[in-house]
């Protein structure tokens, strides 16, 4: 069974997954069916010509892209050539991507336990946003500063969606995206989009890798560093602001970050941007809404981030 554009978002055979790589110029042998994020699938192949470890990676039934994986790919390769730890994308297009195995764990509890041991491994991890915004960062000249960031934090917000209108607030979270365009911005740099626990990869105590770049897009400086501090991403260590893996000061120090409004606006936009992820992922997985996120909290939370 060869892959389909109809077929692209349902779990693939493993002769599925050996055409399309075959048609690709790589034969491979199809191994075990990884550890699945929220959105997306994976599956463990090797080479047969050397037996080298990768991974094909497709969307999980009911992800709301529809533009395939071209995009994704090339926000990866770019960031791994400013010198991320983001894995080698060998193939991409709409229907799949086949990328390179990186070893480790991206347990959440096990990164937050391994964090508080290593002072190497909380570094590795700003590394990862210094390098984001000093490498792939340009200020914007554009006449249209003002529109252009008025769509970039609707796109942020998926304010454009269905589900984005199903909350039981949509005028309110309108209301905060407002507020925070009012805060304009300096510079742009390339965006992870999921910076936070959950996609940090660790091995021996070390950052091997950063994972899913299916958001990643250009935004203002403090996107990335919004997210991260938001309080879903805490985890078993709520009093660990920046995703249960340091306090605030620490992050922001080491990227050179200032605590400011616009900061404090990016923060309000991710708690809007989880509430209609959230809202999402209850449509999805079959659950009554509010399921997997308080909406009147996250919103609450994010009006007085912008009071």
């Amino acid at each position: 069974m060869a892959l389909s554009e109809a077929g692209a978002k349902l779990p693939y055979d493993k002769a599925a997954i050996a055409s399309w790589c075959a048609a690709r110029g790589i034969d491979v042998i199809v191994g075990d069916h990884l550890g699945d994020g929220a959105l997306n699938l994976h599956w463990l192949v090797h080479r047969e010509d050397s037996g080298e470890a990768l991974v094909f990676r497709q969307r999980a039934p009911g992800h709301w892209f529809r533009r395939g994986f071209v995009g994704e790919a090339l926000a990866q390769t770019m960031a791994r050539q400013a010198g991320v730890l983001a894995p080698e994308v060998l193939h991409a297009d709409r229907q799949a991507m086949l990328m390179a195995y990186s070893s480790g764990t991206a347990d959440r509890e096990i990164v937050i336990a391994q964090a508080a041991l290593s002072v190497e491994l909380i570094g590795d991890i700003t590394t990862q946003l210094r390098i984001l915004r000093h490498k792939t960062g340009f200020v914007f000249q554009g006449e249209d500063r003002e529109s252009w960031l008025e769509m970039a934090i609707s796109d942020y917000c998926l304010a454009r969606t269905d589900w984005f209108e199903k909350l039981e607030q949509p005028a309110r979270a309108r209301k905060i995206m407002a507020q925070v365009a009012t805060l304009g911005f300096e510079g742009l740099c390339l965006s992870h989009g999921d910076f936070r626990t959950g996609n940090l990869q660790v091995n021996d105590g070390r950052l091997s890798a950063l994972l899913d770049w299916e958001f990643a897009g250009y935004r203002p400086l403090e996107a990335d560093v919004g997210w991260m501090l938001s309080s879903p991403w805490r985890y078993s260590r709520p009093d660990l602001p920046a995703s249960g893996l340091m306090e605030r000061r620490t992050l922001l120090d080491a990227i050179g970050q200032d605590d400011s409004p616009r900061l404090r606006g990016w923060e309000a936009l991710a708690l809007v941007r989880w509430a209609v992820i959230a809202r999402l992922q209850d449509s999805r997985q079959g659950l009554p809404p509010g399921s997997n996120a308080d909406e009147r909290a996250l919103l609450e939370e994010a009006a007085a981030l912008v009071a």
